[in-house]
């Protein structure tokens, strides 16, 4: 299929909103404080009437990109997207938000598709949320065709090119419909996509002179990891991780079997969990990712890769996959789940390389042969011929396959627009007899070049796997981006020590402004903050304190005379220094957490110090320091607020 030329001229916008008002609708309609860099690029392209290629990693706010420009322009905007999941919980959420929205997919009822034609059929602003499928169908079409959109949104564009991870026939028509449709501009959006993909998008899909605007594939809070493991290691491994890392989580698995083993192996280490694969009821689906999508609720999630779509839950601290992905692309996309809030999260690959025939085996389930593609088109063009329409068992008959590869042959050639089904469930062929086999054809080579390609993107997944210098690096090199720079998070950056913080003890409380009484020195740093002293008189602050309980810790290091005149006792003598060794710059750590520790960058266990051997004594003993062990407790949760402060022993002979 060559280029789609339009043969009509865009309507240019004579004065397109600036940033700020962007930013205004972005606060005011959909409660966005800040807009990324790829966001205000796209919209302000849109709206000044360009068409936009836009390759934003999953959790970048790609929805925004369309729902945003659909509340200025004065015409609908058309976002054709083929996951009806995520058409249906952005339906919901716009509708929350206020936003003028109707859905129409063949999930939708007769009453409701009837008043959401009459809405666009009354123009002005509103988002139209569809699929390829009801776009190309008469009924939309032809009121699309009187009313033309402002803007026509392409989700999931990598699905027209056989050289992307999840092609489908049905995108080949689609270019060809938004052509008829005369619409303003065209935004194609996806999460992942090779240069020759984005060639294909570009050219399949008819944009003219458009801005293609690629970010990053992957977003910075994200750490890569990769383990190597086998057999039972997996699980033994996975049942660490999910003890000690924060929850929530999602566990993706190849198969509903594994899904299920390893769901019940979390239930017996008592760690909380739910499941969701495609054996399962749709009561039980819906009850175990209501709970996992709860707020506040902080479970883990074990999945097929059937769990994610439309399900945006902010606050996942991780992803592990427990067998490795078919591709990078899907790899990236279901990582991309986590972190989305923007704080720090983790993306852990469990890789076995043997895993790869699991994906191997549901690739050649799900994909076409194309030697069966091409005898079931050359039956239907001798059927054609004949001017005869076939039902599926006769045509599965002369083709010579089954009834059930018959029905999904049946299926993506009516996806591609070469077929159509009639009445009494017969197949009519669609368009010139003469060029029905050379369409057949020309599908049939797009499902080889998939073959071809399923075979080098799960090559990818090895070398991604063994890469030896960065992860953040490997993925933008898949991707074509060339950016040498190491990312100093993932388990590589962190083995080599690139971009690691300083050693010694990481300070996570929260930083809070400073107190007048906290300042350095106990001066007030702002004069509104100054605090009024008698003259004369000590200080009022905290500075003050501190040097009392400084003194108090030094008074078993040194006698020190009583106000009475009274002498203190000496200490004890304290241990020779050549016994003692510097405070360890960690906590004393768990034994089984040591290659867990190694696998996150941090040092191994520290050797026990002799000043702890030393310290072992009864509870009234004394310490090195002089100061007997009782007193440093109590002293200690005085400073942690516990407790009230203890009496002072008053000296024999004192009033």
């Amino acid at each position: 299929m060559e280029g789609l030329e339009t043969g009509f001229e865009t309507p240019m916008r004579s004065a397109p909103p600036r940033v700020d008002e962007l930013r205004q609708v972005a606060r005011q309609r959909f409660g966005i404080a800040r807009l990324h860099r790829e966001q205000e690029r796209t919209i302000g392209a849109v709206l000044s009437g360009r068409d936009v290629l836009l390759v934003l990693p999953t959790g970048g706010g790609k929805s925004l990109c369309y729902q945003l420009p659909s509340l200025l322009l004065p015409r609908p905007t058309v976002v054709v997207s083929p996951l009806l999941a995520l058409l249906e919980d952005q339906f919901l959420k716009l509708q929350q938000l206020g936003v003028p929205t109707v859905r129409l997919d063949s999930t939708v009822g007769v009453a409701d598709r009837r008043a959401a034609l009459a809405r666009i059929a009354a123009g002005g602003s509103i988002l139209v949320l569809t699929t390829p499928e009801t776009l190309a169908g008469d009924e939309l079409g032809a009121l699309l065709a009187k009313s033309p959109p402002g803007l026509v949104a392409v989700d999931e564009a990598h699905c027209i090119s056989e050289w992307g991870h999840d092609f489908r026939p049905a995108y080949l028509a689609l270019g060809q419909r938004l052509a008829g449709l005369r619409a303003g501009q065209i935004l194609a959006l996806t999460a992942t996509a090779t240069p020759p993909v984005r060639d294909d998008i570009v050219r399949y899909l008819g944009l003219r002179e458009p801005e293609i605007i690629v970010a990053s594939p992957h977003r910075h809070n994200l750490m890569f990891s990769v383990r190597d493991l086998r057999g039972d290691e997996k699980l033994r491994h996975l049942a660490k991780l999910a003890r000690r890392l924060p929850r929530p989580g999602i566990v993706y698995c190849s198969t509903t079997k594994m899904v299920d083993d390893v769901w019940l192996g979390l239930r017996l280490i008592k760690v909380p969990c739910a499941r969701y694969h495609g054996k399962m009821t749709d009561k039980e689906r819906s009850e175990h990712q209501a709970r996992f999508m709860k707020k506040g609720k902080r479970i883990v999630m074990v999945a097929t890769s059937a769990f994610g779509l439309g399900i945006d839950k902010p606050d996942i601290r991780y992803i592990v996959h427990y067998q490795a992905p078919a591709s990078l692309e899907r790899y990236l996309q279901e990582a991309g789940r986590a972190g989305r809030d923007g704080h720090a999260a983790r993306c852990m690959l469990l890789f076995d390389e043997s895993d790869l025939q699991i994906q191997e085996h549901l690739l050649a389930l799900s994909r076409l042969s194309p030697s069966l593609l091409g005898r079931f088109g050359r039956a239907l063009a001798a059927w054609a011929g004949e001017e005869r329409d076939a039902n599926i068992e006769e045509l599965a008959l002369s083709a010579g396959v089954s009834q059930r590869a018959a029905s999904s042959l049946v299926t993506t050639l009516v996806e591609a627009g070469i077929c159509e089904r009639v009445e009494n469930r017969r197949v009519h062929a669609t368009g010139p007899l003469d060029t029905l086999v050379e369409r057949v054809e020309g599908l049939r080579s797009r499902f080889e070049v998939l073959r071809r390609e399923d075979a080098r993107r799960m090559r990818a997944v090895v070398e991604y796997a063994s890469e030896p210098e960065c992860r953040s690096v490997a993925l933008r090199r898949y991707f074509g981006d060339t950016d040498p720079t190491p990312c100093g998070r993932c388990d590589l950056c962190r083995t080599h020590g690139v971009g690691m913080r300083p050693a010694g003890r990481i300070d996570r409380r929260p930083h809070h402004p400073r107190r007048p009484w906290q300042a350095p020195g106990g001066e007030v740093p702002r004069p509104e903050l100054a605090v009024a002293l008698p003259a004369g008189g000590p200080r009022a602050d905290g500075h003050e304190r501190r040097r009392r309980r400084r003194r108090r810790g030094r008074r078993g290091a040194q006698p020190a005379e009583h106000p009475t005149g009274a002498v203190r006792p000496a200490p004890p003598a304290a241990a020779p220094l050549s016994l003692l060794s510097p405070p360890s710059p960690l906590p004393p750590l768990d034994p089984a957490a040591d290659d867990l520790a190694a696998e996150l960058g941090a040092p191994g266990l520290p050797p026990e110090p002799q000043a702890a051997k030393l310290a072992g004594g009864p509870p009234g003993s004394v310490l090195p320091g002089g100061a007997p062990r009782h007193r440093r407790r109590r002293r200690r949760r005085r400073r942690r607020g516990h407790g009230p402060r203890p009496a002072v022993a008053q000296p024999p002979g004192t009033p």
